[in-house]
């Protein structure tokens, strides 16, 4: 809350000194908007959903395995040896840092696929802020929700329909 404070007072201190030097245009946007309502999304979320699946049948068929050999120890008898209770320890790390590896690739791979989509985003967002001489373009919330641009007195100023026009008009050229 002190961060959103702080940086809301900081953006105002920022309008009010530039406006005293000459007149400051200001657009806002709302990035997720754009996102949803490219066509190129859906591909985007199915290519990543079969990674994603891709990924969950690896994971599952070593905990498949993992969940066998601890079977298969219990049912061998009540004293596990110290060697087969290392190599099931052993078995535990490797899932764990299987399933951290995979999180941090899934997560690449979505930078990876949606990174097309936002550099066509940042240029669309370019030509629009050109064509209306708009010094700044703002986002409206940050990526978990959280409002940055709290107040508009001018509904003229939220360029989210021209920007996705824009990108919608470029993306029929290609």
């Amino acid at each position: 809350m002190f961060r959103k404070l702080l940086s809301s007072f900081f953006l105002f201190l920022f309008v009010i000194s530039a406006t005293a030097y000459g007149q400051l245009k200001i657009g806002y946007m709302n990035t997720q908007e754009v996102l949803s309502q490219l066509p190129e999304r859906t591909e985007v979320q199915e290519q990543l959903n079969t990674f994603i699946q891709t990924k969950r049948q690896e994971l599952q068929q070593r905990q498949t395995a993992f969940q066998d050999s601890v079977a298969k120890y219990q049912q061998s008898g009540s004293d596990i040896s110290p060697q087969a209770e290392r190599r099931l320890t052993e078995m535990q790390q490797s899932m764990r840092q299987l399933q951290q590896s995979i999180q941090q690739q899934i997560q690449r791979r979505r930078a990876e696929l949606l990174q097309p989509l936002y550099n066509r985003m940042d240029e669309a967002i370019a030509a629009v802020a050109e064509a209306q001489e708009i010094d700044f373009v703002l986002n409206e919330a940050t990526s978990n929700g959280e409002e940055v641009v709290y107040y508009s007195a001018s509904e003229q100023l939220n360029i989210t329909d021209e920007v996705l026009q824009q990108m919608n008009a470029t993306s029929d050229q290609n």
